[in-house]
């Protein structure tokens, strides 16, 4: 049986979810939701090499972005309530991840944005983890350590993902010849 390009991205994707879901099951530290993600926006981000970085970068950014807002809010450096205070440092803390976007290892905005989401998820979601103790422990319940971990997994989901579709689809082929160029066939092909 021969698979297309498109079938060979979906098998990969499926033994890669699989194993990934296996895997952070052994890491209740770890959140396999943040993986996803990371590797969503490794695929969204073009699935080549400069996507990695970029979008690691972006990644690591926005959760210290939130994470910078949490900090603030729960020191109480702003004299207002908590709901007014996160809105006011999380408005700031927006305006300056768009202007970082000027940079391009910072330019993939909807990364930063995802990484941002992905830690107040966390802290909004964990018992005890919007709280400043939590924020400036060493543990892995600080979210500043866990979730750019997370995500940064994901990426290597996405690298990975790509990788064995090429295998794959290499092998079908009958060339078990793999392109160099950092994308698979089978990427370019889910994204056109």
């Amino acid at each position: 049986m021969r698979l297309s390009s498109l079938s060979s991205a979906a098998l990969a994707a499926a033994l890669v979810a699989a194993a990934a879901v296996l895997a952070f099951s052994a890491l209740p530290k770890l959140f396999v939701w943040a993986a996803f993600i990371g590797w969503a926006s490794y695929d969204h981000s073009g699935a080549t090499v400069q996507a990695a970085i970029r979008s690691s970068a972006a990644l690591v950014f926005g959760v210290i972005m939130a994470w910078l807002v949490a900090v603030v809010v729960e020191a109480h450096v702003l004299p207002a309530n908590a709901a007014v205070s996160t809105a006011i440092v999380a408005g700031t803390a927006s305006f300056l991840i768009v202007i970082a976007s000027r940079t391009a290892l910072l330019s993939v905005v909807p990364a930063t944005f995802y990484g941002f989401a992905s830690t107040f998820a966390y802290l909004s979601l964990s018992s005890g983890a919007f709280t400043l103790q939590m924020l400036t422990s060493l543990s892995w319940r600080n979210a500043i350590i866990s979730v750019p971990v997370s995500l940064l997994i994901g990426t290597g989901l996405g690298i990975v993902h790509g990788w064995l579709a090429n295998v794959i689809a290499a092998r079908e082929a009958g060339s078990g010849k793999l392109g160099l160029s950092g994308e698979t066939r089978a990427s370019r092909q889910v994204r056109q």
